[in-house]
C-alpha cells in the first residue's frame, strides 16, 4: 500500500492531554492504527483482548467522527512498516523542536498502538531509542504487555499496565508487586479489589500517578458509524461498578 509522508506524526490535539498543561507540562502524542489494520498485517498491539479491540479508541472521539482522521493514522502506521528507520528519524526531528520550545515535554508514542519503542533504535544516531536520544523528555505509555512492565526500561519512560477481560489476574499480581494498572469503569470508583482507585481522567500524565494504584479510567464511548458500546461491558473489558457493589452484597 503506497503512502504519504506526513508533515508531522506528534499531534497535541487531545483533549485529556491538554488538561496537564495546568500542572506545566505539555504533551504530544502519536496515533497508528492498533492491531492489523495495515496491507501488511502486522499486530501493532500484540497483547489487546477482544473486548479491546472491540472498544478501541481508534473509534471513540475525533477518530470517530472524521474519516480523515482514521485514515491519516492508517498513512502514519504504512510509514511505519515501509520505512522505520526515516520514521524514527522524523520522530526525533519533531521531539528536537519540541523540546527546545517546552521545558517539561511529554511524549506518548502508542496512543492507540502498543509497540515497544524502547527496543527500536536510530541506526544513524549512534544506535540509541528515542529514550536514549532525549533523556530530559518525559515519555510514557499504557501497555497491555507484562513483560515490559516487569523488564528494565528507560528511566524517562513510564510505563502503566493496562486490565482486559482476559489479564484481570495478570492486573492483580502486578498491583501485588507495586506497579500501577490502569482499569475502564463506568464511573471511577475509589477501591477496587483493596486497591485505591486514582481518577486517571483528570489529566494523562501518568508518570506522576502515586506508586501501586490503579487508574480508573471512564469508558469513552465509540462515535463511529455502527459502534456497539454494550460490547465493552458485555465482554468484561469495562467494568459496571453497581456491578462491584452487587458482588460485594453476595460476598
Amino acid at each position: 500500500m503506497e503512502f504519504r509522508i506526513p508533515q508531522q506524526l506528534l499531534t497535541d490535539n487531545n483533549t485529556k492531554t491538554k488538561k496537564g498543561e495546568k500542572y506545566g507540562w505539555k504533551t504530544f502524542i502519536l496515533y497508528l492504527a492498533p492491531f492489523t489494520q495495515n496491507s501488511k498485517g502486522v499486530n501493532l498491539c500484540s497483547h489487546a483482548s477482544k473486548g479491546c479491540a472491540e472498544s478501541c479508541l481508534f473509534g471513540s472521539g475525533r477518530g470517530g467522527m472524521s474519516p480523515n482522521v482514521p485514515a491519516g493514522r492508517i498513512n502514519k502506521t504504512e510509514y511505519f512498516l515501509a520505512d522505520r528507520q526515516l520514521f524514527l528519524n522524523q520522530l526525533a526531528k519533531e521531539i528536537t523542536k519540541h523540546s527546545k520550545k517546552f521545558k517539561n515535554l511529554a511524549i506518548r508514542l502508542n496512543g492507540t498502538s502498543d509497540i515497544a519503542w524502547e527496543k527500536l533504535k536510530i541506526k544513524d544516531k549512534d544506535n540509541k531509542s528515542l529514550m536514549e536520544l532525549f533523556p530530559k523528555v518525559q515519555f510514557y505509555d499504557y501497555t497491555k504487555n507484562p513483560i515490559r512492565i516487569q523488564n528494565e526500561i528507560p528511566t524517562n519512560y513510564h510505563l502503566t499496565f493496562s486490565r482486559s477481560e482476559e489479564n484481570d489476574e495478570v492486573s492483580i499480581e502486578l498491583l501485588s508487586k507495586g506497579k500501577n494498572v490502569t482499569i475502564v469503569f463506568d464511573k471511577v470508583p475509589e477501591e477496587y479489589k483493596g486497591y485505591k482507585v486514582v481518577d486517571g481522567d483528570k489529566n494523562d500524565l501518568r508518570f506522576n500517578d502515586e506508586k501501586n494504584v490503579i487508574v480508573g479510567l471512564k469508558y469513552k464511548n465509540m462515535t463511529g458509524k455502527g459502534a456497539d458500546n454494550s460490547k465493552a461491558f458485555k465482554s468484561g473489558f469495562a467494568i459496571r461498578v453497581k456491578d462491584i457493589i452487587e458482588l460485594q452484597k453476595v460476598a
